[in-house]
């Protein structure tokens, strides 16, 4: 399987509503913890063997920051105010007032060539939002 190799702010930018992805804090690897809890497990797993497993917090592995936590649509606006070009900016806007806009919303800046642009910019944003989530769950990190 290939590694692929992001940002910590390129990770919160993508989470979408109803989605969760889990940090393991030892490797700081974005991991799915149920890999490491099968480890634990029998073939045949009973409910007791399910009792004994070890917590995600032992193994390192904690959910990062939810959706709403993140409030993507906040920064997506403070991004959309700085456009010059009011056709593109209007464009982007009437997209942030739908429920499902974050594709739609980078999508739209990949066609006008501002999806690198609206990455830089937002990048303090969820580094701050990553920093703030390590703090409420007591994770020191390096």
């Amino acid at each position: 399987m290939e590694k692929i190799e992001c940002t910590i702010a390129d990770v919160l930018m993508d989470i979408h509503d109803n989605q969760c992805l889990f940090f393991k804090t030892d490797t700081m690897e974005i991991v799915n913890p149920f890999d490491y809890l099968k480890e634990y497990l029998p073939k045949n797993p009973t409910e007791e063997d399910y009792e004994k497993l070890p917590t995600k917090e032992s193994l390192n592995i904690y959910p990062l920051p939810s959706y709403r936590f993140i409030d993507h649509k906040n920064i997506m606006s403070e991004f959309t105010h700085g456009i010059f070009d009011n056709e593109i900016r209007k464009e982007l806007f009437n997209i942030l007032r739908n429920h499902n806009y974050m594709d739609k919303f980078y999508d739209c800046l990949k066609k006008h060539n501002l999806y690198d642009e609206c990455s830089d910019y937002a990048a303090d944003y969820y580094n701050f939002v990553f920093r703030i989530w390590c703090e409420e769950n007591n994770i020191k990190i390096g």
